[in-house]
């Protein structure tokens, strides 16, 4: 582990040979500048010397940037991981027994590990976003904030999203148990996930008629599929069932 945590000699060289064309940059540009404005030969330097200048006046924006931007992935990894951390101290990954497919010994998901990724992921969005309003540029402040609003939808379709997951997993898993028809529950499981499919792009916005349509038709498809496959495999459900009525009925009459 502590040598996949410590940078590589080639790592290391990468990183010192573009700091070293950075720094290069900087000196080269006012030098350039200068050498421009000393030829006097308007028509040539005074377009190039603006630019140049706009170069120059927009690097320590930049720097602030990438340093505001290098912050946020530590600052992100840091909370994620350490939410990660407290969510597996609390036993939430306890609920996995809970997902699992009966006779199953796979471990879906670590939903600790996963929570803590989703919140390292936001952080970063944040901290990107806040490095390009930096900039000061007007395309890149623009994008950021369209990314900022549609934040919040993806937030909830993602909650949405899990919600069917863990669902349609608990709810499958037990009309497997009480039907014994492992068809069944994986039919009721996809339903919920196809659902919660759904209702995500529909809160993302996105093609929301084609999704509509699409829902309908897979919806119904499943609706037909679990129909046919309950009635097959609760057979012996119901009979298990009726017997134990009937025998009931037998001993109330006899008393």
């Amino acid at each position: 582990v502590a040598n996949e945590a410590t940078p590589s000699v080639s790592q290391k060289m990468t990183i010192a040979k573009v700091l070293a064309n950075v720094v290069y940059i900087i000196i080269l540009v006012p030098i350039i500048t200068v050498a421009l404005e000393t030829l006097q030969i308007k028509s040539i330097s005074e377009p190039i010397v603006m630019v140049l200048n706009q170069v120059l006046a927009a690097i320590p924006n930049v720097i602030v940037a990438v340093i505001l931007i290098g912050v946020g992935v530590v600052l992100a990894k840091f909370v994620g991981d350490l939410i990660s951390g407290l969510l597996q101290g609390t036993g939430i990954n306890k609920l996995n027994k809970y997902l699992k497919t009966p006779g199953s010994m796979t471990t879906p998901f670590d939903l600790a590990k996963v929570i803590g990724q989703v919140v390292q992921a936001i952080l970063i969005v944040f901290f990107v976003v806040e490095a390009l309003n930096v900039l000061n540029l007007k395309v890149l402040n623009t994008i950021g904030t369209a990314v900022i609003a549609y934040l919040p939808l993806v937030i909830s379709a993602l909650l949405i999203l899990a919600i069917g997951l863990i669902g349609g997993s608990l709810l499958g898993n037990f009309i497997t148990q009480t039907t014994g028809s492992r068809l069944s529950g994986n039919i009721i499981k996809y339903i919920l996930i196809v659902m919660a499919v759904f209702m995500g792009l529909d809160q993302l916005k996105f093609a929301t008629s084609i999704v509509n349509f699409a829902f309908l038709l897979i919806l119904g498809g499943l609706s037909v599929a679990f129909a046919i496959s309950f009635g097959i495999g609760g057979r012996d459900f119901a009979k298990r069932q009726l017997e134990k009525v009937e025998t009931k009925v037998e001993k109330e009459q006899n008393k």
